[in-house]
């Protein structure tokens, strides 16, 4: 769905401009009205997409902030799921001491051994994800800008390692990749980089999302994938589910869908389906889903 009122954008302008009134000339949009969010909306309109390296990696930059501007607003304060762990005392200061489980271990003792002293700490409860996202032709411009706000939710309350980005047209590609820590910033500029075109392979998406959450270590893992469940390129993907601890599908409503695949990839997957009901709900809906792993 492109944002409707748009104009045609202009031919590239001569690289040495100064880089925001060659966008703004690009856009055919006054400089001082040009925002961060209007470039995330254009930079992957086919007609818009900008060849300079060092101009688009500029545009890049101010998209990507104004992405995590609106991620940030919707996600609040961010505050890290934590779990209580409790295990022997090893040196003095590591945790509160469980005087509960401490008495039942010496009780009827008469000398207490090292290992009757429980400590008990707070720690965050991590959880790794691979997040899928359509990047077919049909998602250019406004839906791109509205995925990436979504992956910044993800970015920004998840660890940086325990996020894994895979994009997906007629092949698939991984952005980020699991254990290693990529800014959320850097995430979302990288999805914006992404050439969006081409059909939808959802079984390209799910073999390389599996085979990155296979790279993970954390017990804790699941795959989200974003689709309408239709299928316009590749094979069936629904042989691939069962490789995913967990595989949640955002359902995008519209005339269109196959709410049945969809389904049955969850179901397949031990995950759930999510309705969307409008494309511009997805990084709200997102954030639901995200709070539900991580309890």
């Amino acid at each position: 769905m492109e944002v409707r009122g748009l104009p045609s954008c202009a031919p590239e302008p001569p690289a040495g401009d100064a880089p925001l009134e060659a966008l703004a000339t690009r856009y055919r949009v006054d400089p001082e009205a040009l925002d961060g969010w209007s470039i995330a909306v254009n930079l992957t309109r086919s007609d818009c997409r900008i060849a300079d390296a060092g101009l688009r990696y500029y545009a890049e930059r101010l998209a990507a902030r104004a992405v995590l501007q609106k991620a940030a607003r919707l996600v609040g304060p961010l505050q890290a799921a934590t779990q209580t762990v409790r295990e022997p005392l090893r040196e003095p200061w590591g945790g509160e001491l469980d005087v509960e489980a401490t008495l039942d271990n010496v009780l009827g003792k008469p000398y207490p051994e090292p290992g009757d002293w429980i400590a008990q700490r707070r720690v965050d409860r991590r959880h790794q994800v691979v997040l899928m996202v359509d990047t077919s032709l049909s998602m250019s411009g406004e839906n791109m800008a509205i995925a990436a706000v979504a992956a910044a939710v993800l970015a920004l309350k998840l660890h940086p390692e325990d996020l894994s980005v895979v994009v997906f047209e007629d092949k698939a590609n991984a952005v980020t990749h699991l254990d290693v820590p990529d800014p959320p910033a850097e995430v979302v500029r990288r999805m914006l980089d992404q050439p969006v075109r081409g059909y939808t392979n959802v079984e390209a998406a799910l073999a390389l999302g599996a085979a990155e959450l296979e790279r993970g270590r954390n017990p804790r893992r699941s795959g989200l994938l974003i689709t309408d469940g239709v299928v316009t390129a590749g094979g069936d993907p629904r042989p691939l589910a069962h490789r995913f601890p967990q595989l949640f599908v955002l359902l995008t409503e519209d005339y269109k869908m196959n709410p049945e695949l969809c389904r049955e990839l969850a179901d397949a997957g031990h995950g759930d389906v999510f309705p969307v009901r409008a494309f511009r709900d997805l990084p709200a809906r997102l954030l639901e889903v995200t709070n539900r792993i991580l309890r």
